[in-house]
């Protein structure tokens, strides 16, 4: 079971994952954002960009420092993991089966895919099964989530 129902990806962490993904093209990059739990909504504060050991256009290996550095800053800071990001940079911000059988998380984080295939770069989220996939609710701002 997720520990939150939507991701708060505010617009200026949206804007430097794709700026990321764009840096990279044309390989996967890959990064984590992390934040706080609160009232059902995991609110990103912080992301994480991380080397891809692979350098491949088809598939990612965070780097192991780089993970080490950004889990020790997270506890540093009191922030939770919320999302593992990546790019495809030739194709739709979709799970792929290489993404399904790499997922070490489980349901306990979003996999937010910024998809380059297109004439504009698409961000969307995912919870991960072991063998299938379901959109995340991800929304720009706090006041998106918050009922009116």
């Amino acid at each position: 079971m997720p520990p939150f129902t939507t991701l708060v990806l505010p617009d200026a962490l949206r804007a430097e994952v794709v700026a990321h993904a764009r840096g990279e093209f044309p390989f996967e990059c890959c990064g984590l954002l992390a934040g706080t739990i609160d009232a059902g909504a995991g609110v990103a504060t912080a992301r994480f960009p991380i080397r891809n050991a692979l350098r491949s256009p088809t598939d990612y290996l965070t780097d192991a420092r780089g993970m080490f550095d950004a889990f020790r800053a997270m506890r540093a800071g009191g922030l939770e993991l919320l999302a593992v990001y990546h790019s495809h940079p030739a194709s739709a911000p979709v799970p792929s089966a290489r993404d399904l059988a790499n997922n070490t998380y489980g349901e306990t984080v979003v996999h937010v895919i910024v998809g380059l295939g297109g004439a504009e770069p698409e961000v969307r989220g995912w919870w991960l099964g072991e063998s299938d996939y379901r959109e995340a609710a991800v929304t720009g701002t706090r006041q998106d989530f918050l009922p009116q």
